[in-house]
């Protein structure tokens, strides 16, 4: 069926990244796996060094695998603009 190629491909990055799929994980900046549990001042370090440094260093994980278009990908989810 449609993309099921494509979520095999996640499935298998993740596997590879040691992340079990049926515990909930947030990977930060392509290589931080966090568990879903994890303490919220977990985050906030991580969101803060992320802040200090000026920047994301590594673009999304599975953006390629799933076929994400790099104009979506650069224009991000949050964006307010429709261009």
């Amino acid at each position: 069926s449609e993309g099921r190629k494509e979520i095999d491909q996640a499935l298998y990055a993740l596997n590879e990244m040691g992340v079990m799929v049926d515990i909930r994980k947030f990977i930060i900046e392509g290589k931080r796996v966090v568990d879903g549990a994890a303490h919220s001042n977990t985050f906030i370090d991580i969101f803060r060094e992320i802040e200090e440094k000026g920047a994301v260093h590594a673009g999304p994980v599975f953006g390629e695998i799933l076929g994400v278009a790099s104009e979506i990908i650069k224009k991000g989810s949050h964006s307010n603009s429709s261009a």
